[in-house]
């Protein structure tokens, strides 16, 4: 045999030569069988949609908000704690009256009832008086006495200037006239002054002025006395809000100052026109009056609650009232960002018609939605049921 082929076959039966032989054999073996097995199937990744969102939320676009009467909102920084006060709407200074008897006498008939309207000198109750009957006998008397004499007076004149009565007797009949003319007037105005009574001695009690029965003081068949009161008349355009408060809440209190009020079920603005202490009770309580800003102030006697803003310890917001709803029994505002709308719970302190505060729950960054709420509070509810079936 040739040696050069035995030093090859040498060679081979070394080991560090064998182990690279066998590693490649091993190698295009498996290729060659992969090429003959089906590959496994190619699965795509599930890309996540844009209206994919987490249990609870809901995604909205902007223009899906405007659609939805929705629309976005920051809290509102509350600068204080509102104090409920209490208060009526009471007859403005100036614009209250009273309907009082003129004469002693007794009532016949009451012709208004309280709450009724009334103009200036309307009637509101009839009554008879013996006193006043005298008035009207005497100012009669006093009338037909100064007609009489004036007549004698005139029937004077062409006899003075025939001579036939002297121009003494003449003056003293002129004088006698004029004093009788001045008796008769003072006798007429007494009269007026009463409420021109009739022969029978029966008159009017009149309203002095516009407004609205407040209260009536007596009934049929009473008899008063002169100045005794019968009714009494606020000005129905003269009302203003006054209310009772203690000094140290009054001391939030300046001329001016917007008030938030609520008349039963409305909502009104007023504005701060008097705080001052009031002297009857030794300055313990400060009187406040106000007045309507942008409604019709409501009847006399109405009973009426303000509130007023006091320096909070805590950071507190409001937000308008639509944009809290009731999920679950518990109070949640929807926040909105990045497209998703979610439910935030929060607690909720005083309420109107208008603003709701949050005491916690939000901050003044976020961004809120306010309006058409209620199809979030829905659609919340129509997701949850899904997910329970």
């Amino acid at each position: 045999m040739n040696p050069s082929l035995h030093r090859i076959k040498d060679r081979l039966r070394q080991p560090q030569v064998l182990l690279p032989l066998a590693l490649g054999g091993s190698l295009l073996l498996g290729i060659a069988l992969g090429r003959l097995q089906p590959g496994p199937a190619t699965v795509p990744v599930a890309k996540e949609s844009a209206s994919t969102t987490r249990s609870g939320s809901l995604a909205f676009s902007e223009e899906q908000l405007r659609r939805s009467g929705l629309s976005t909102i920051r809290p509102d920084l509350s600068t204080g704690t509102a104090r409920p006060i209490s208060g009526f709407v009471d007859a403005a200074v100036g614009a209250r009256s009273s309907a009082s008897m003129q004469v002693a006498g007794r009532i016949v008939r009451l012709l208004v009832a309280p709450g009724a309207a009334v103009q200036a000198g309307e009637p509101i109750a009839e009554i008879q008086s013996p006193d006043a009957a005298v008035v009207r006998a005497d100012a009669d008397t006093a009338q037909a006495t100064a007609q009489s004499l004036a007549y004698q007076y005139r029937l004077a004149l062409p006899m003075a200037r025939q001579g036939a009565l002297s121009a003494q007797e003449l003056e003293s009949r002129r004088i006698a006239s004029v004093t009788a003319a001045n008796a008769a007037r003072a006798a007429a105005a007494k009269a007026m002054a009463m409420g021109q009574p009739d022969a029978m001695g029966r008159l009017l009690i009149r309203s002095p002025i516009r407004g609205q029965i407040a209260a009536v003081k007596t009934s049929p068949g009473s008899v008063l006395q002169t100045g005794d009161e019968v009714a009494q008349i606020s000005d129905a355009h003269g009302s203003e809000l006054r209310f009772l408060v203690s000094p140290v809440l009054a001391a939030n209190l300046e001329i001016g100052q917007r008030l938030r009020v609520r008349a039963g079920s409305r909502d009104l603005r007023a504005r701060v026109l008097a705080v001052v202490p009031d002297s009857g009770s030794g300055n313990r309580v400060t009187v406040v009056r106000a007045e309507t800003v942008d409604a019709p102030m409501p009847p006399a006697g109405t009973a009426v609650t303000a509130f007023v803003q006091v320096p909070a310890s805590a950071q507190r917001f409001t937000v308008p009232a639509d944009a809290v709803q009731l999920v679950n029994g518990m109070a949640v505002v929807f926040r909105y960002q990045r497209g998703v709308v979610e439910p935030v719970p929060v607690v909720v302190g005083q309420q109107s018609a208008e603003r709701v505060e949050i005491l916690q729950g939000v901050r003044g960054s976020e961004i809120l939605l306010s309006g058409n709420t209620a199809k979030l509070r829905d659609a919340l509810a129509g997701e949850r049921r899904l997910s329970e079936n």
